[in-house]
């Protein structure tokens, strides 16, 4: 990989180069700092203002529990009046005129504690069937939304339920509904209470001294995420937004810990936070624009990106005075160079600049053109010399022709007399001679192996007649693997030698086959076989007698291939021997069999 991306560097020129690592040293750094103090302050900021916002939303969720807090007083002193006690138990007996005159009492009882709320909108008390009793009068409500509401307040804590009311003319309203108990008998209910104040006076109360941020807003919401009460126009009241904020927000309630995080809302990213208003069971949630928690950046990022321009003006100055100081020198050299290589071998004086790596570099040149010319001459004495080797090896190899033609001529000769197991043992002679002297290789076909152990069979029947037979598997073009030299030869050996019992004829089998990568050589005979703990002892002989041996076949292989690899002998006293050859399955190329 470095070699790799030096090549690639070496493709750009010095000045190039030097440029680049002038910049990259002194404009990295820099924008590693600033990256990261960027970060750090954003995150600080966005830290403060969080902590900031989180104990703004308390404040305010305090306000605002105090003013709902002061509505249910209100609701309380209107159940408990005796003229609403009054009239909802004995509503359905009394006449217009009674209810005309309850209605006027109860205005004149309960008038200025209505007249002290300046944000109160209108009161309804109705009965149990839903009609209704009293009526402030100043908004009417359609029946369905007061019916809804009513039929909340059916298990709601305390016995108050906040929501969210709209009257017939469209404006919005925050209601309070409560239900009425008799004084007499706290488990009889005798109608319901609706307590609606202005959500625009409301708003403007609660919000108006609160400023989290440039285009921030706060608003509450019920558990549902319904709207109720908003600083910002884009929220309307009844609205149902991000719901998604609403579950996050519920979740981390439920879990016990309300904390501020960062989310996209209406593809801007905000910083938020939020309340639980215990009074009401709402949700008051601030949303921070995250501009505006990073436009305090903005200078400081000027700032950074006028110093790397200082920064990028300074390096390259020095980077082309120091290229200035190399390529002068650099270039009288590559001019030196380019006459060396037409043939003009004067040395050039010594220098006396500064002692520098290109003044090494120029004492080295003017060393090596000062013996350039001895150096050819040595050249022109090596190259005859190299020429007189190559005549002696010519004549080297002409030799073993002779041996090759003289060992034809007694094959014909044996030929002509009749004497075809000599003309047969002659001829493997012949080619097993080739093979060993003129085919250098390690590695054969294994189609060569088995030609070659036929070749020595062949050999040995002119001592040993027919006293043992071979049979070797044969080996399609499209079964030719690669093996080591001269493995199954051995085998075949020590099978000859101290196979045969009683002068009986041995019949020694060779057979191959591919396993899961693998080639199987499987050798094995009939003879007399032997006791395996005696096994190092008869590799000794084979090796004594063969010139190889077992042992060393299975050290070759192991060297070629690893210790996963190898041979195995199995044999028992009169069941014959049985070796088996494990190696790497690896075929025959295109061009190896060309080769072959």
């Amino acid at each position: 990989m470095y070699k790799k991306t030096s090549f690639l560097l070496r493709r750009l020129s010095i000045k190039n180069r030097l440029l680049t690592a002038f910049l990259i040293t002194s404009l990295l750094p820099v924008a590693i700092v600033a990256f990261y103090s960027n970060q750090i302050y954003e995150a600080s900021i966005t830290d403060k203002i969080s902590a900031y916002s989180s104990q703004t939303l308390t404040e305010l969720t305090r306000n605002i529990s105090r003013e709902l807090g002061q509505y249910e007083t209100l609701s309380e002193n209107i159940i408990i009046n005796d003229s609403i006690q009054y009239g909802l138990t004995r509503y359905s007996s009394l006449s217009d005129f009674d209810k005309n005159t309850l209605q006027t009492r109860i205005r004149n009882e309960l008038g200025p504690q209505f007249f002290s709320f300046s944000n109160l909108s209108n009161i309804v008390i109705m009965t149990n069937d839903g009609e209704t009793f009293f009526d402030l009068g100043y908004q009417w409500y359609p029946d369905n939304q007061l019916s809804s509401m009513v039929q909340q307040t059916e298990g709601a804590p305390r016995n108050a339920y906040w929501s969210y009311l709209r009257s017939n003319r469209g404006s919005t309203v925050i209601a309070l509904s409560r239900k009425i108990y008799s004084a007499e008998n706290l488990n009889l209910q005798i109608g319901y209470l609706v307590i609606a104040m202005d959500e625009k006076v409301f708003a403007r109360n609660m919000f108006q001294s609160v400023d989290l941020g440039k285009d921030s807003s706060v608003y509450i919401t019920d558990r549902s995420g319904v709207t109720l009460s908003s600083s910002s126009s884009s929220l309307p009241q009844g609205s149902l937004n991000q719901a998604d904020l609403t579950r996050r927000i519920e979740a981390q309630h439920e879990a016990g810990r309300l904390e501020s995080f960062q989310t996209k809302i209406w593809s801007k990213q905000y910083l938020v936070s939020s309340t639980f208003i215990d009074a009401a069971n709402w949700y008051l949630i601030g949303l921070i624009p995250h501009s505006y928690i990073i436009s305090e950046l903005g200078d400081l990022r000027g700032n950074i990106v006028l110093l790397c321009l200082l920064t990028l003006i300074l390096s390259s100055v020095i980077g082309l005075w120091i290229y200035d100081s190399i390529n002068s020198p650099l270039r009288s050299l590559l001019r030196y160079a380019k006459r060396i290589h037409k043939g003009r071998f004067d040395p050039i004086p010594k220098p006396v600049a500064p002692p520098d790596e290109m003044q090494q570099l120029t004492i080295t040149i003017h060393d090596m053109v000062t013996e350039l010319k001895l150096l050819i001459r040595q050249v022109q004495l090596e190259q005859q010399a190299k020429r007189d080797a190559e005549l002696k090896m010519l004549q080297a190899q002409i030799n073993p022709h002779f041996l090759f033609n003289t060992l034809n001529s007694l094959k014909w000769s044996a030929m002509l007399s009749g004497n075809e197991s000599l003309t047969q043992g002659i001829g493997s002679l012949s080619e097993l001679l080739r093979n060993t002297i003129l085919d250098r290789e390690e590695l054969i076909p294994l189609s060569k192996e088995m030609a070659n152990l036929r070749h020595y069979a062949n050999i040995q029947r002119i001592r040993y007649g027919d006293s043992f037979e071979l049979e070797c598997q044969p080996v399609e073009p499209d079964e030719d693997v690669i093996v080591p030299k001269f493995i199954l030869q051995p085998i075949v050996e020590n099978s000859i030698l101290h196979g045969a019992a009683n002068h009986k004829r041995i019949h020694i089998c060779v057979s191959f086959a591919f396993r899961h990568g693998h080639l199987i050589l499987t050798l094995s005979d009939d003879g007399k076989g032997f006791d395996p703990a005696e096994l190092e002892h008869k590799d000794h002989a084979g090796s004594r007698l063969s010139g190889i041996g077992i042992h060393n076949v299975h050290e070759r292989i192991q060297l070629h291939y690893g210790a996963a690899y190898g041979l195995r002998t199995e044999s028992a006293p009169g069941q014959g021997t049985t070796t088996v050859l494990t190696l790497p399955l690896h075929y025959v190329q295109e061009e190896d069999k060309a080769y072959v």
